[in-house]
C-alpha cells in the first residue's frame, strides 16, 4: 500500500493508510503557506476513530507544479466535486488559521447545497469570519522583505533567512494564501446547524475576543478551548491538541447510531 495517495486520481485530497476504516471522516485544512503534509502524524494518533483527508491547495508539495489560487471561494468550488465523491460516511472538518475560514466555507457551501452538514466544525487560531484579518500584505514586498516581516510577527523562525531553498517553498504559497485571506469577505447567513468548537493558544495574538466571535455563528452548540503555545501550537505534539480531537472524535463517533449531534459548552 503507498504511504500517501490522493482520491480517485483527485490532487486535492491527501489520504493515509489505516488498518481498519473509522466510521467518520475528518477533513482537514493546513494554514496559510502550509500543506497537508503536517496530517499526516495526525491519523496515527486518531487511528481508528476516523481517517482524515487532509486537503491539499494548488502551489505546494505534491502540487507545487501549479500556480497558488488567490480566491477562497474559487477553492471552495474546486474542492466540492471530489470532496463529495469521497463523502461515504459521516465527517467532521478542521481548519488552522486560513484553513479554518476555508473549513467554514466548505461546511455552508455542502450544507445549503447538498444537505451535507458536517457532524462539527472545529476551528483553530481563525477569527470569526466578521472579524477577519487578512494578514501582512506581500504586495510590493520583495522577498527579504516579506521574510523579515515574517519572522517580526511570529509567523515564521528567524532561521529561515538562512535557508534559501526554504524560503522559496515557503514564500511562493504563502503569497497566495495571503492574498486570497485579505481578498475575503464573508457573506452572512443563518447559524449552522452542526456545533462549532473553537480553538485557540495563549501565546497567540488571536485573542480569545476573536475567538469568541464564532458564537453566533452556530444553533447547536459553541465550545471554545485554549492550549499552550503559539500560533503553530498545532504541530507540537505537547501541546495536547491531538489527544482532545480523539476525545471529540470518539464522542462524535459513539453518536451516530442515535443521529444526534454532540452539543458545545462554553469554558
Amino acid at each position: 500500500m503507498e504511504e500517501t495517495r490522493t482520491n480517485h486520481g483527485s490532487p486535492w485530497l491527501i489520504e493515509w493508510p489505516v488498518a481498519v476504516e473509522p466510521p467518520l471522516l475528518m477533513v482537514c485544512f493546513h494554514h496559510a503557506g502550509g500543506g497537508a503534509g503536517q496530517f499526516r502524524a495526525w491519523q496515527d494518533s486518531l487511528g481508528a476513530d476516523a481517517r482524515l483527508l487532509a486537503v491539499q491547495l494548488p502551489g505546494r508539495q505534491t502540487r507545487w507544479a501549479e500556480e497558488p489560487m488567490t480566491d477562497i471561494g474559487a477553492m471552495v468550488e474546486a474542492l466540492v466535486p471530489p470532496l463529495l465523491a469521497r463523502l461515504d460516511r459521516p465527517y467532521v472538518v478542521f481548519g488552522h488559521s486560513m484553513g479554518g475560514i476555508l473549513g467554514y466555507e466548505l461546511t455552508r457551501r455542502l450544507g445549503e447545497g447538498y444537505d451535507r452538514w458536517p457532524r462539527r466544525l472545529i476551528v483553530s487560531a481563525t477569527p470569526a469570519p466578521h472579524l477577519r484579518r487578512g494578514g501582512p500584505d506581500p504586495e510590493g514586498m520583495d522577498d527579504d522583505q516579506l521574510v523579515e516581516s515574517l519572522i517580526a510577527s511570529g509567523v515564521v523562525p528567524a532561521w529561515v533567512r538562512e535557508d534559501p531553498e526554504l524560503r522559496e517553498v515557503l514564500l511562493r504559497p504563502l503569497r497566495g494564501d495571503y492574498a486570497a485571506g485579505r481578498a475575503y469577505r464573508h457573506r452572512p447567513g443563518p447559524p449552522l446547524p452542526c456545533p462549532t468548537t473553537v480553538l485557540g493558544a495563549t501565546g497567540d495574538t488571536i485573542s480569545t475576543e476573536l475567538l469568541d466571535g464564532w458564537r453566533s455563528y452556530t444553533a447547536a452548540g459553541f465550545t471554545r478551548r485554549m492550549y499552550p503555545g503559539d500560533h503553530f501550537y498545532h504541530l507540537d505534539p505537547a501541546s495536547g491538541l491531538l489527544a482532545d480531537l480523539a476525545g471529540l472524535v470518539a464522542a462524535d463517533t459513539a453518536l451516530l447510531a442515535t443521529g444526534a449531534h454532540a452539543e458545545g459548552t462554553t469554558r
